[in-house]
């Protein structure tokens, strides 16, 4: 158990992203076990004291979807400028060839970034089991090694080559085995207690490569145990065609007739959104998760910014992800904010947004989406002591901005924070992981990497 305190004393900033946005200046705040058990201007006693003159601490990132197996893909030639088909037969055949190994490697490298640029709390799909493996197990193992906190959906894929589709027979699982080993999966690691730091979700991947049985399957579960459920929708020209063709409707409206809709289901990009569909998104509490990255990344012809503008203005909850490795090349939330922030210029009905709703969508929201708005993503008292301190003096990449500290903060070029504390106890000081040798990871990986053949 985890008793110690930690006081981080005279912050310039505290960003509490709470109900009042409010901003605080000289403020300190006292960490007790796993909690925020004060934020106060008074001197108090802790075990540890951490100086905060001259830095902005914020509630950690939350990261709402990823894909932590595909380390082994960046910046991959083949990947580039492909259709969102022919992309994912890509993705998948490399699904194929790696082994548990690789992905808790993989796993770790992508937690660690995450970490080291202040994100507290991941998601991750995994839709890919090749022999029915044990990569979910995989990626659980990293974070409890690295210390963040936890969200792997289940995913699943069950179309292929035999179906008309484009993937290999060899990735993608029978219905009944999906809906089987998922709820295995739910009943020995999901944890519902309050500042649990693994919780399962439910994941089909996209309507090509899952059947309606796939959706109708997780939705069951979902309810049987109270779990999040997310799938991809809303990405391309290929899913609006082939849902249109085979189904007669558009990929929002097929799903929500299957009952996809609600405070516990999000929709992974969102881009080709419509007017009409972001007002049923907002009035049935349905969540979208924006990856500014990866869109942008969209071969000639195809949309590649989603109206995330018109979403917050008609209240649909808007989180961020930074998406996979194959699609982003990185997995950094401060940088992923920066692109959500400027992108929004591209659109004809929008202009940058204020960094206010950015930041939200980093933090809060996020944690609305996860259903956990009572214990993460704002800094007050009684909320896990997730958090992330970024120092604003010293920094080349911020002189100057001198105005608006969320501003300062998601302007500017992303820096590694200085500090992160999850569930009150410290994963990175002085800008460097604890928990775990970088180097070491990265050498072993790459050498694994070399070998592969796909």
């Amino acid at each position: 158990m985890n008793n110690k305190s930690i006081l981080i004393k005279n912050a310039e900033y505290i960003i509490t992203m709470d109900r009042n946005e409010k901003i605080l200046k000289g403020y300190s705040i006292l960490v007790k076990g796993k909690q925020i058990a004060l934020i106060t201007k008074k001197k108090v006693k802790a075990d540890e004291k951490i100086d905060a003159r001259g830095k902005i601490v914020i509630p950690g990132f939350i990261n709402c979807h990823h894909h932590l197996f595909q380390v082994g893909l960046r910046g991959n030639p083949a990947l580039q400028n492909q259709p969102i088909d022919r992309w994912i037969k890509i993705v998948s055949n490399y699904a194929t060839v790696i082994d548990e190994e690789i992905v808790y490697l993989s796993a770790l490298v992508n937690m660690a970034e995450l970490l080291l640029y202040g994100c507290t709390t991941t998601t991750d799909m995994h839709y890919i089991f090749p022999k029915g493996n044990s990569f979910i197990e995989a990626t659980i193992k990293a974070a409890q090694d690295i210390g963040i906190r936890f969200h792997p959906y289940r995913g699943s894929m069950s179309l292929s080559k035999k179906d008309g589709a484009e993937f290999p027979d060899k990735a993608v699982e029978k219905p009944d085995d999906i809906a089987t080993r998922t709820e295995a999966v739910i009943t020995k690691y999901h944890n519902p207690d309050k500042f649990s730091m693994l919780r399962i979700g439910i994941a089909p991947c996209t309507i090509f490569t899952s059947r309606r049985e796939d959706y109708k399957n997780a939705l069951i579960l979902a309810k049987k145990y109270d779990l999040l459920l997310q799938t991809h929708l809303g990405e391309s020209s290929f899913e609006n065609k082939y849902t249109k063709n085979k189904f007669g409707k558009r990929p929002l409206s097929f799903l929500m007739d299957l009952g996809w809709e609600g405070k516990n289901v999000s929709f992974v990009h969102g881009i080709n959104m419509n007017i009409r569909e972001i007002k049923e998104l907002a009035q049935t509490n349905t969540h979208v998760v924006h990856c500014p990255i990866s869109n942008a990344r969209k071969p000639i012809g195809e949309e590649g910014v989603a109206p995330v503008y018109s979403m917050l203005t008609k209240g649909v909850n808007v989180a961020i992800g930074v998406d996979g490795s194959a699609g982003n090349d990185s997995s950094n939330v401060l940088e992923e904010l920066r692109w959500a922030r400027t992108l929004q210029g591209i659109r004809k009905d929008s202009t940058y947004l204020k960094p206010s709703p950015v930041m939200a969508m980093g933090t809060i929201n996020g944690a609305r989406l996860l259903g956990r708005e009572t214990e993460i993503g704002s800094i007050e008292e009684g909320k896990a002591a997730d958090l992330a301190i970024f120092d604003i003096t010293d920094t080349l990449e911020r002189v100057g901005s001198i105005y608006d500290p969320q501003t300062m903060l998601l302007a500017c070029q992303a820096t590694r924070a200085d500090t992160v504390i999850v569930n009150g106890k410290k994963v990175v000081e002085k800008s460097q992981l604890i928990n775990l040798d970088a180097k070491k990871i990265i050498c072993k990986l790459n050498k694994r990497l070399k070998k592969l053949s796909y």
